[in-house]
């Protein structure tokens, strides 16, 4: 495999600026899409009822969560060190499963997101033309850029926002 088979959708064609912008904003639309969750104390009581596709809402925030600070890990180690092989699993559409199964709160796991989107805004910004392109191998037989990465991780915030947004809606 040489190329992830979502390269070609909306995503793949952001430009490095429009990355940095999308994530860092990321942790706004976050908050914005969780406060009124969070301003109704009916719905925020419902915030771990499972209510789509075996999800309740913090289980859903905490499993972007994960995808989001596998996703920064993988950045900062390709943007701070040449040689690298990526993780695999950063380049799935699913998210990663916990390493440990332990309950996680619905603030924790926000928290955690925002501050992945925010530091990969600002591992993003400022990264050199040659960083953007640099290409790394990953672990599932695919060979990424940073430029792939990044859109990846706005693919995953992007989406995985909507579908917070969706399983909100239904509290």
């Amino acid at each position: 495999m040489s190329t992830p088979p979502y390269a070609g959708d909306r995503y793949a064609k952001l430009a490095p600026r429009d990355l940095v912008i999308t994530l860092r904003s990321l942790a706004r639309r976050v908050k914005e899409t969780l406060g009124p969750v969070r301003s109704d104390p009916e719905r925020f009581a419902r915030r771990n009822e499972i209510v789509a596709d075996g999800e309740s809402l913090t289980s859903h925030v905490a499993a972007l969560a994960r995808h989001m600070n596998l996703l920064e890990s993988e950045i900062s180690r390709i943007t701070t060190s040449g040689e690298v092989v990526i993780n695999g699993a950063a380049l799935s559409l699913e998210h990663p499963a916990p390493a440990v199964d332990r309950p996680v709160g619905l603030d924790a796991a926000e928290s955690s997101l925002v501050t992945s989107a925010e530091a990969i805004g600002g591992l993003l910004d400022g990264c050199s033309s040659e960083q953007w392109t640099f290409r790394a191998p990953a672990t599932n037989g695919v060979k990424v850029t940073l430029l792939d990465l990044a859109q990846h991780a706005a693919r995953i915030g992007a989406e995985g926002l909507r579908s917070t947004a969706a399983i909100a809606d239904r509290l």
